[in-house]
């Protein structure tokens, strides 16, 4: 077969099929994981896999490449659901993959190829700390902090709570602390998802509640709203009465004190929710909705322990990497992770551990956020332009530079750059008008698809159709894997961002590329992504035009016969011309001036012109000009093809 050509989808099934089969091992732990390093619910993870193997794997322009959630954009995720609400993440989603269809359609896919290495490399370096330190949090079930500094300086205090946390209780306890651990996740989940309708009914949430713009608003339709709510706290003083049961048929084996406490502030947050949803007034049902999200989630870390969870997220690493290592070559199909999170969920279920479990719906579709009309016009669109041309330059860059990587893997078609960004916006509209995260190329399900022998796009396809089917089917399993575990996937993964290699590979090229990457690194996880990738490209972009207008020029004076001998190094542009002028200025008058423009790549305009004259006049005045006008004649002729020089000395 012609490697121009496609291959049939069909021809090569077999291989694709088991391929597709070690692709979704490794996709789903990193959907969920990526939706909880971004602060999304796992499910919208899930959905922009499905969708992505789905939807962008039967248009990509690059066949073995995996679509689907990537680590590269949860920093972004995380600020724009901090900033803007979760509720406005699926319309900037949606308006990014708009820009990336228009994009492809106007040819700019290689365009977004168009950045420094030292760039790119620095910025999954910079995401990968800020995962790392986020996750490490996560991992000995604390929350993370709300800046990536502030993570890394708390890293030490999670290590103390780890090392700290009370042992391993009765059996009788650990019972009954897992079974009121997942209850309330539940209502967790609920409660979250409450505070997002709730938001998608008010124009005006990104303001504080304390705002005069929401003090007189009210919204008939919170009213909706109150049965569910008054679900929630039902369920809260089911479990404060199981709580009390508990405790008192246990024999003083169960110890709950601090738990109560704060169950019993989260009903109370709770029925303060009912009544603001009762008044209908904007800036309570906010407030409330706020305070009974927070109250639930101190309540459930009442019951959860540090130290049980650090072992457990402590051994899922310790795995993928006896795995990687040791694993028999027959089995290296099987991805580590996947191991890692088996071993961890049947720890967790045998031993009953009380740590934090994946939270999920009952179905996928009460995950969904169709955008609403209030949503809508109320948008501020300033904003969600800006949020949404982020996430297309980022999303878009990574994509098409993992295409480039795959081309090399697999030996085959090349990509087609312009129809995988269209693939990619076609796939970002579906997730935004579904709630979803946004979706990229993701290098290690792609490397993963062509290690395990795919051959055509069917691979990707059906990667994205066995997602579907496990939630759909086996949804309440993933419930049972601990976010621990999960959690330090995402903290070996962010460890394995920041690659060594590659600062040595960029030194090989000066220390000027590891500037740029250290810089591009330490402004991410200072200030924020956007930013340190601006600092890179203006660095990189500053290096390119001192590199380019760089001009070396050295002098040696022979004193007994009076001659000087000049070489000149580097570009000869306008930039420098200051400094060539001074140059010339100090040979005497009546002095023989010799020229080396051997080691010179480029003269502009304005260069040529000055030393042209120079001679011209230096041979005037009785002095002597040796220089290698044909050389000079090649270095101007390749900067302007059609320029002949002029006014050369006839003595040359």
């Amino acid at each position: 077969m012609n490697k121009s050509e496609p291959a049939s989808p069909l021809r090569y099934w077999k291989q694709d099929f088991l391929s597709s089969i070690v692709v979704f091992f490794v996709a789903l732990p990193l959907c969920m994981g990526v939706a909880l390093a971004s602060g999304a619910p796992v499910a919208a993870g899930l959905i922009t896999g499905i969708v992505g193997g789905i939807v962008a794997g039967s248009l990509a322009g690059c066949q073995l490449q995996v679509s689907g959630p990537a680590a590269g954009l949860t920093v972004i995720v995380l600020e724009i659901i901090q900033r803007l609400g979760l509720e406005m993440l699926g319309l900037a989603v949606l308006i990014a993959g708009v820009m990336q269809i228009v994009a492809g359609g106007l040819k700019l896919g290689p365009w977004f190829r168009a950045v420094s290495p030292a760039v790119i490399h620095g910025m999954l370096a910079g995401i990968g700390v800020l995962i790392f330190a986020s996750q490490f949090h996560v991992m000995v079930d604390d929350k993370p902090r709300r800046s990536g500094l502030e993570n890394l300086a708390t890293i030490p205090q999670a290590i103390y709570k780890a090392f700290n946390g009370p042992p391993l209780a009765s059996e009788e306890e650990r019972v009954f602390r897992r079974h009121a651990l997942q209850e309330m996740a539940d209502l967790h989940h609920d409660q979250v998802n409450m505070r997002v309708h709730a938001a998608e009914l008010i124009p005006y949430t990104h303001i504080a509640p304390a705002s005069p713009a929401l003090e007189n608003v009210e919204e008939p339709q919170l009213r909706t709203l109150i049965p569910e709510q008054e679900r929630i706290t039902q369920h809260l003083l089911q479990l404060r009465d199981e709580m009390v049961a508990a405790e008192g048929a246990s024999d003083g084996q169960v110890h709950l004190n601090a738990a109560k406490v704060a169950l019993q502030e989260a009903i109370a947050r709770s029925e303060a929710a009912e009544a603001a949803l009762r008044s209908g007034k904007a800036v309570d049902a906010i407030a409330t909705q706020e305070a009974a999200v927070t109250a639930i989630d101190v309540a459930a870390k009442r019951l959860r322990n540090h130290r049980i969870a650090a072992i457990l997220g402590i051994s899922t690493i310790l795995i993928i990497v006896l795995w990687q290592k040791f694993s028999p070559r027959k089995l290296r199909l099987v991805p580590a992770p996947l191991i890692a999170i088996v071993a961890a969920l049947l720890a967790a279920y045998f031993l009953v551990l009380p740590v934090f479990y994946v939270e999920l719906p009952g179905s996928l579709w009460e995950e969904v956020r169709l955008p609403t009309l209030t949503l809508l016009q109320n948008a501020h669109w300033g904003e969600l332009l800006q949020t949404a041309a982020l996430i297309a330059i980022i999303a878009s860059a990574e994509t098409l530079l993992c295409a480039t990587a795959v081309d090399q893997l697999a030996h085959g078609q090349r990509t087609n750059y312009d129809r995988e960004l269209t693939a990619q916006g076609v796939g970002n509209i579906i997730c935004g008008t579904l709630g979803a995260l946004p979706m990229t190329g993701v290098i290690v399900r792609s490397s993963a698809n062509v290690q395990a022998g795919a051959k055509t796009r069917l691979s990707a396809i059906l990667h994205g159709v066995w997602l579907l089917v496990f939630v759909v089917v086996l949804g309440s399993l993933l419930q049972m894997i601990p976010t621990a575990s999960l959690a330090a996937v995402l903290v070996y993964t962010g460890y394995k961002l920041v690659n060594i290699k590659e600062i040595k590979r960029l030194l090989e090229f000066g220390w000027g590329e590891v500037a740029i990457y250290l810089a591009t690194l330490i402004t991410i996880v200072a200030k924020d992504l956007l930013v340190g990738v601006v600092v890179g490209i203006a660095l990189a972009a500053a290096k390119l035009l001192y590199t380019f207008s760089r001009l070396g020029i050295k002098v040696d004076h022979d004193k007994a016969q009076n001659s000087y001998r000049m070489r000149l190094a580097g570009a000869a542009t306008f930039v420098r011309l200051p400094k060539l002028a001074a140059a010339l200025e100090q040979f005497p008058s009546d002095a023989e001036v010799q020229v080396e423009l051997d080691r010179l790549s480029y003269i502009d305009h304005a260069c040529l012109e000055l030393l042209t004259s120079w001679g011209e006049q230096h041979q005037a005045a009785g002095g002597r000009l040796s220089i290698d006008w044909d050389t000079l004649r090649a270095s101007a002729q390749r900067s302007s093809p059609r320029r002949r020089i002029t006014g050369e000395p006839e003595a040359a």
